[in-house]
């Protein structure tokens, strides 16, 4: 009676993530895990497993943050929440920082018409939550106020392999970028606006996939953005993204790795804590509309 409940209970778990789908059509992309037909490029994978990188505005502050928020995402058949933490310790004032970022829990649900479109094995079991990635990112200040010339930040950022691949919410593999932006700022007189900044940056964005034949994709990461400051409230608009040279282009499958995206941030400066919010769009290889709230607490260590 024991042994029948114990096997009853296995064949429970196993159901729990069956499939039931037909693979006969699926597209492989190598290995012999159930993660082979999933394509590793960021139009067919979760919102935040390859994102386009948050501009800086070639800016270094003075004080070290502490940051959290809630994050939405939805489209026809996709629906997630996650949670965001991040901790950027400014080293050396207006020179050097280091951040901690990422997304400790993410909450979603996708029907199986996009389980089929982005060939994921399980089904659709109803809501499920897992952890996702870690980044770390250094910036470091090349110059600032040399009179006409722009100010200048230079970036490297790193993810780690700790979200999961099985639901093709993250990679599930190593992640890198690094760019070198450019700001300048300028104060008109009899104006609305105290300050209006303009900001570009370029680089580079390298991912692993699970390709044998093509390891890694890569290519050229480009953003462009201006910010204008009334009082304390910040209003920022962006538009950028990255264009992949494509692993899978000599397969003849589409690349899904040219992601541009768009965003609206929204932010309320204070002496010790600022609220952000934040609303983002894709234009190319970004399915989701995203509204994020976040609170930064910021202290001098």
């Amino acid at each position: 009676m024991r042994i029948s409940f114990v096997l009853l209970l296995l064949l429970l778990s196993c159901s729990a993530y069956s499939q039931s789908r037909s693979t006969k059509e699926w597209i492989n992309f190598g290995s012999s895990h159930i993660s082979k037909w999933i394509q590793v490029a960021p139009g067919k994978l979760g919102p935040n497993a390859l994102p386009v990188p948050e501009m800086d505005y070639a800016e270094i502050g003075t004080q070290s943050e502490f940051e959290a928020g809630i994050h939405s995402h939805f489209m026809k058949g996709d629906t997630a929440v996650n949670s965001y933490l991040a901790f950027q310790w400014t080293v050396v004032p207006e020179k050097v920082a280091f951040k901690l970022w990422g997304f400790p829990t993410e909450t979603f649900r996708m029907n199986n018409e996009i389980r089929d479109e982005r060939q994921i094995f399980y089904d659709d079991k109803g809501w499920q939550t897992s952890g996702g990635d870690l980044w770390i990112s250094t910036f470091i200040q090349l110059m600032k106020n040399r009179g006409n010339w722009p100010d200048l930040v230079l970036n490297y950022s790193m993810k780690t392999t700790t979200g999961s691949i099985l639901h093709a919410r993250y990679t599930d593999g190593m992640a890198h970028y690094f760019y070198l932006s450019l700001g300048k700022s300028f104060y008109p007189n009899n104006s609305f606006f105290d300050e209006i900044r303009l900001a570009a940056m370029g680089g580079f964005y390298e991912w692993q996939t699970n390709k044998v034949e093509m390891a890694q994709d890569e290519g050229p990461l480009f953003e462009a953005g201006i910010k204008v400051k009334h009082n304390s409230f910040v209003l920022a608009n962006e538009i950028g993204g990255y264009f992949a040279y494509g692993a899978y282009h000599f397969m003849g499958v589409k690349g899904y790795n040219n992601p541009i995206i768009y965003r609206l941030r929204l932010i309320k400066e204070g002496k010790k804590m600022d609220w952000k919010l934040e609303y983002k769009t894709g234009w190319q290889d970004y399915n989701y509309t995203t509204f994020k709230i976040e609170v930064a607490y910021h202290f001098t260590i």
